[in-house]
C-alpha cells in the first residue's frame, strides 16, 4: 500500500496520517508525540521526540501486516537535513532524489544520509518487527557538534555534511558494540517527565559522537598507510583536476605530474577520498554548475562549456542524477 504524505515537520506528519488511516496518538510529555500503529497496518508504535533546536529522535518499533511505501513529498527545508539510522530489528528500503544508488539498511547496520529537500520513498516489508532508532539532525547543528574533528572525518563524508542543502549522499556501516549498548541504553530509559527528556538528549548526543568517532579512527587508520608524500601528491593531483576541469589532463598525464604510479594515484584517491579520479572530477564539476545556475548570469549552454560539458543532454542527465532536477529547472525553481 503506497501512502502520500506532505508536510512541515514529524508531528504534522502525524496528524495527517491519522486524519487519513486512522491510529491512536498519544503525547505523554509535551516534547514527545507517539502514533499508535492502526491495526489495519499491523500493531506498535512510532515515537517522536523533540530534544532540541535542530535535533529530534524517532523510534521505530512495530510490526506490519502489509507492505507500506511512504512518499516523502518535498517541504520547504532549504537547509536540508542530516539523519542518522541505526537499525536494530528488520530492514527497510528506499530512494532520495538526485541519489541513483538504492538506500537499504537492516539489523545490526547503522546509515548516515544528507538529505537536501526532505523526500524520497520509504519501503516497509509486511511480517518484520522493525525496530530502527532515527536522529534527525539540522545540518548546522551536526557540523557544530563535530566542530574541530570535522577534519578528521573521510572525505565523503565531511562533503556531504558540508554540501548538506544540495548534494545528496548515504553511507552505511555495521554497528560497533559501544554503538549498540548506547541504543540499548536509550531505548531502555529508565525515566520519566523532563528526566527522561534530559536522558534522552544526552544519550543521542552520546550516539552522534560515538558514531562520528568510529569515522575519525577509520580516517586515521587509512592516513597511517599513505606516506606524507603520497598524501601531499594526491591532494596536488586533485587540485590540479578541478583547476583545470574544462580541459583536464588523462590519467597517464596526471600521475606523471604528480610523481606516482596510474595504480596508486587511482588507489590513492579511493583511500584518501573515498572516490575514483573520474567521479572526484565529476562530482566537483557538477557542485560547481550548481553554484553558477544559482548566480543566474549565464545560459545552461555556456556553463556547461565552463566545467568541461561540451555536450548539453549529457550535461542536463549527470546534473538530474546528481540534483534531482535539469539544470533548465533548477534555473526555473531559483527564479519563483
Amino acid at each position: 500500500m503506497e501512502i502520500l504524505l506532505g508536510f512541515n515537520d514529524f508531528y504534522q506528519a502525524t496528524q495527517q496520517f491519522m486524519e487519513q488511516y486512522g491510529g491512536v496518538c498519544q503525547t505523554p510529555a509535551s516534547q514527545e508525540t507517539v502514533l499508535l500503529i492502526p491495526e489495519r497496518f499491523g500493531q506498535g508504535k512510532l515515537h517522536g521526540i523533540h530534544l532540541r533546536e535542530g535535533l529530534d529522535l524517532l523510534i521505530h518499533n512495530y510490526q506490519l501486516s502489509c507492505d507500506l511505501s511512504l512518499d516523502f513529498q518535498q517541504f520547504s527545508n532549504q537547509n536540508g537535513l542530516v539523519n542518522l539510522s541505526f537499525c536494530l530489528a528488520g530492514q527497510y528500503t528506499g530512494s532520495m532524489p538526485g541519489f541513483k544508488n538504492q538506500l537499504e539498511i537492516s539489523a545490526g547496520q547503522m546509515g548516515l544520509a544528507t538529505v537536501p529537500n526532505i523526500s524520497g520513498i520509504v519501503n516497509l516489508p509486511k511480517e518484520s518487527t522493525i525496530c530502527v532508532v532515527e536522529l534527525v539532525i539540522a545540518p548546522e547543528l551536526a557540523i557544530a557538534l563535530v566542530d574541530s574533528s570535522l577534519q578528521t572525518l573521510p572525505t565523503p563524508w565531511r562533503q556531504a555534511l558540508t554540501a548538506c542543502a544540495s548534494c545528496p549522499f548515504y553511507q552505511t556501516a555495521q554497528l560497533s558494540p559501544k554503538l549498540s549498548q548506547a541504543l540499548q541504553d536509550l531505548l531502555s530509559c529508565p525515566y520519566q517527565g523532563a528526566l527522561r527528556q534530559l536522558y534522552l538528549e544526552g544519550k543521542s548526543l552520546e550516539i552522534i559522537a560515538l558514531y562520528f568517532a568510529n569515522l575519525s579512527a577509520q580516517t586515521a587508520a587509512k592516513d597511517h598507510r599513505l606516506s606524507k608524500k603520497d598524501r601531499d601528491s594526491l591532494q596536488h593531483a586533485q587540485a590540479i583536476l578541478f583547476d583545470q576541469m574544462e580541459n583536464p589532463p588523462s590519467l597517464a598525464a596526471l600521475s606523471k605530474q604528480v610523481g606516482l604510479s596510474e595504480r596508486k594515484l587511482q588507489q590513492g584517491f579511493r583511500q584518501q577520498f573515498g572516490t575514483t579520479v573520474f567521479d572526484a572530477l565529476h562530482d566537483y564539476r557538477m557542485e560547481q554548475a550548481r553554484q553558477l545556475l544559482e548566480q543566474d548570469q549565464l545560459s545552461v549552454g555556456a556553463i556547461a562549456q565552463i566545467v568541461g560539458i561540451s555536450h548539453r543532454g549529457y550535461f542536463s542527465t549527470a546534473f538530474k542524477r546528481k540534483f534531482g532536477s535539469t539544470p533548465s529547472t533548477y534555473l526555473k525553481a531559483l527564479r519563483k
